[in-house]
């Protein structure tokens, strides 16, 4: 019997204790047998019953069944991070983001934490202590995005059932900085040599990243079709694919080409680099960029900011939106469009060929539409 009521004397007293005990000897699908008894939280018979009801279905349930999970620490170093990031196809840099935000920060918070105990609660508790030690919000969120990927690699691989609700920072808009034409000429003017200028014409006139100008090679340069070829990037000296995984194709200006043939070192396959053929870093790109900006009398600008300077102006000009997102080779429109508020305001009036001959629109009854307020 499942359900039973005791009544115990004390020896030394003689006081009566009564009480409804749970005792289930459980059978489970693979022949083991599992008995638990328990005093049942509500003292009566029906409230004894439906306590049973409840140990059986909970002893029914598959994931009390589970191994208990392991701990995140354990999961991320014998699992998560020898199997993902490779399987995943994550870039060199990509990787080295993660695993700066795992010792950095997850691994210090969570390392003992069992992985199904990793709940929102705990998650908050995390992001808070980040928020005051001056973490800002945009390095929040990229470490939300890889703890988020190691949970639900867990849950993919049947470790833990679901990914909790993770806290999101509200990152404030970057409002990005480009040169006008203007402006480009006299930075360009400023440049203390033909390597330089070759630099600096480089990045407005192709949109690169820096990483991919940085891994730019003589064989990516055709000149007789005049085209340029942006097939890797490099990083912390880690060459790899570029941002999307795609190559692109970006034609050659007339002054771009003259930049190029100004370029006098003849030693290893890069385009840009020192004078014996080693690699350039970025902050020597800053520093050079600095320089321009100072003698030119231009405000300081980011390296990035001649990338959005090569799309500004190409959208200032009127090129369509669709073959600018080409030669920057973004993934989506979506991200091109953040220059379409510079297109040339002319084209709005292309939507007049809808109204009437007259020029006024009518209303139903003929007359002109005049706004009711």
């Amino acid at each position: 019997m499942s359900v039973r009521h005791e009544i115990r004397r004390s020896p030394a007293t003689g006081a009566t204790r009564e009480r409804w005990i749970v005792d289930v000897d459980f059978e489970h699908a693979d022949g083991r047998r599992e008995r638990v008894r328990k005093v049942s939280p509500v003292q009566t018979r029906r409230g004894a019953e439906e306590y049973e009801r409840q140990l059986r279905a909970a002893m029914l349930d598959p994931r009390r069944n589970r191994p208990r999970a392991p701990t995140f620490g354990k999961f991320v170093r014998e699992r998560w991070w020898p199997t993902y990031p490779d399987a995943a196809g994550n870039r060199a840099r990509t990787k080295r983001e993660k695993e700066g935000h795992l010792r950095l920060y997850l691994l210090p918070a969570l390392d003992a934490v069992a992985l199904d105990e990793v709940s929102g609660e705990v998650v908050e508790r995390l992001f808070a202590s980040l928020a005051e030690r001056g973490i800002g919000p945009k390095t929040r969120n990229n470490v939300r995005a890889t703890l988020r990927r190691v949970l639900a690699s867990a849950a993919e691989w049947g470790v833990i059932d679901a990914v909790p609700e993770l806290p999101h920072a509200r990152v404030a808009a970057y409002a990005a900085d480009f040169l006008v034409r203007e402006e480009s000429d006299r930075l360009l003017a400023a440049a203390r040599d033909a390597e330089e200028w070759a630099l600096l014409v480089f990045a407005l006139h192709t949109g690169a990243r820096a990483g991919e100008q940085l891994a730019i090679e003589w064989r990516d340069v055709d000149v007789d079709r005049g085209l340029l070829f942006i097939r890797r990037a490099s990083s912390m000296g880690i060459t790899g694919a570029t941002k999307g995984g795609h190559d692109r194709v970006v034609p050659i200006t007339a002054q771009l080409s003259v930049a190029l043939a100004g370029i006098t070192h003849s030693r290893g396959p890069l385009v840009f680099c020192h004078g014996d053929g080693t690699a350039l870093a970025i902050g020597q790109l800053h520093e050079r960029l600095w320089g321009a900006c100072r003698r030119s009398g231009l405000r300081r600008i980011r390296w990035h900011d001649l990338r959005h300077s090569f799309a500004s102006q190409l959208v200032l000009a009127g090129v369509p939106l669709l073959q600018v997102q080409a030669w920057l080779g973004h993934a989506t429109i979506a991200m091109t469009m953040r220059y379409a508020h510079l297109a040339p305001r002319e084209g709005h009036e292309l939507i007049r060929v809808l109204d009437t001959p007259c020029g006024a629109p009518t209303a139903p009854n003929g007359g002109l539409w005049r706004n009711p307020r």
